[in-house]
């Protein structure tokens, strides 16, 4: 029961380093300079949407044996983990920029709800959430774990991160974050 939650926490921490997600989430730090409402905002969408994806995973972990659903999860830590490694660079490069319509409002709690809440759809944490809650088939440990990590994620991005983005290198934090993700991968297969 405590290794569930426990994997939750590691996993959404891993999960949203150099993420993204966080990154939206500290420029709206900066550009608000409300840094609790910006926490908020980030921390409420994501529980949503890692809620949702805990209850998908629920549902369709019940659906398959222990076995097949462990050795599952390994398969696709794995895939998160070489696709963050060497697709996602690939296909960022030919991906070509777009403008983006700039969004005003004077809510940065809503801003930032709304604005994870869509960019979290499919992403690597929500699918480690769901993933998890399919392996230990406990929803509500998963999502407080999974809570718990992006509160201090979103919490030390939001109030400390600002300070530090400018002197820590994205690019090898992203690698081990994905490197981190293999290696359960495989801790899982092989367990």
């Amino acid at each position: 029961m405590v290794e569930a939650f426990i994997a939750a926490v590691i996993f959404s921490i891993l999960g949203e380093i150099a993420d993204k997600t966080q990154l939206i989430i500290l420029g709206f730090a900066l550009k608000y300079k409300a840094p609790f409402r910006v926490f908020l905002g980030g921390l409420v969408g994501h529980g949503v949407m890692d809620g949702v994806a805990i209850l998908i995973g629920l549902y369709f972990g019940g659906l398959f044996t222990t076995d097949i659903v462990g050795k599952s999860v390994g398969i696709l830590f794995i895939l998160l983990g070489i696709w963050g490694l060497l697709l996602k660079p690939y296909l960022k490069k030919r991906k070509k920029e777009k403008k983006h319509k700039e969004i005003k409002t004077k809510s940065p709690f809503l801003v930032t709800f709304l604005t994870i809440f869509l960019v979290e759809f499919g992403d690597k944490t929500q699918v480690a959430s769901g993933l998890l809650a399919a392996e230990y088939r406990r929803p509500l440990l998963i999502w407080f774990g999974v809570l718990i990590g992006l509160a201090l994620t979103i919490g030390l991005n939001v109030f400390i991160g600002s300070k530090l983005a400018e002197k820590l290198p994205r690019n090898i934090i992203r690698t081990a974050t994905y490197i981190l993700f293999i290696l359960f991968g495989l801790f899982t297969l092989l367990s």
